[in-house]
């Protein structure tokens, strides 16, 4: 499942309609590139054949904290059907048991204005807001 452009690309839609123009051998590519990073871990939910949500984490190397790597999360998203189900929390749990493996001093994310129902989720699962975000788009 994790594998799979396709079913991957259809989430990431769904995560942002920006994502629709991503071409498949693009992705195939850099899925390949994704999996093959000891760095990055593609998390997935999945039901039988079915991917349910997706996130990548990131362990990023540090100088402080003692040299403790921390994790950040990106292009987390279940399928718009199955959100409610508690396969987000599973997902999260997962992610964050991961970095703690990991020996990530904290895990953190970033997620877009808009989405106020995933921020009432974020909250709920005990990530505080915590700094102001920026971006720079080329």
């Amino acid at each position: 499942m994790a594998s799979d452009p396709d079913a991957l690309l259809v989430l990431l839609v769904q995560l942002s309609p920006a994502n629709a123009d991503t071409d498949r051998s693009v992705a195939e590519r850099l899925l390949a590139a994704l999996i093959g990073d000891e760095r990055t871990r593609l998390m997935v939910a999945t039901d039988g054949h079915l991917l349910l949500g997706t996130a990548t984490l990131v362990v990023v190397p540090n100088l402080t904290h003692n040299g403790r790597p921390w994790v950040q999360l990106e292009n987390m998203v279940v399928d718009e059907s199955r959100c409610g189900h508690g396969i987000g929390k599973a997902l999260l749990d997962a992610c964050k048991e991961a970095a703690w493996e990991a020996g990530s001093y904290k895990v953190q994310l970033q997620s877009a204005n808009a989405r106020d129902g995933a921020h009432s989720f974020y909250a709920r699962e005990g990530f505080e807001p915590s700094s102001q975000g920026f971006r720079f788009y080329r």
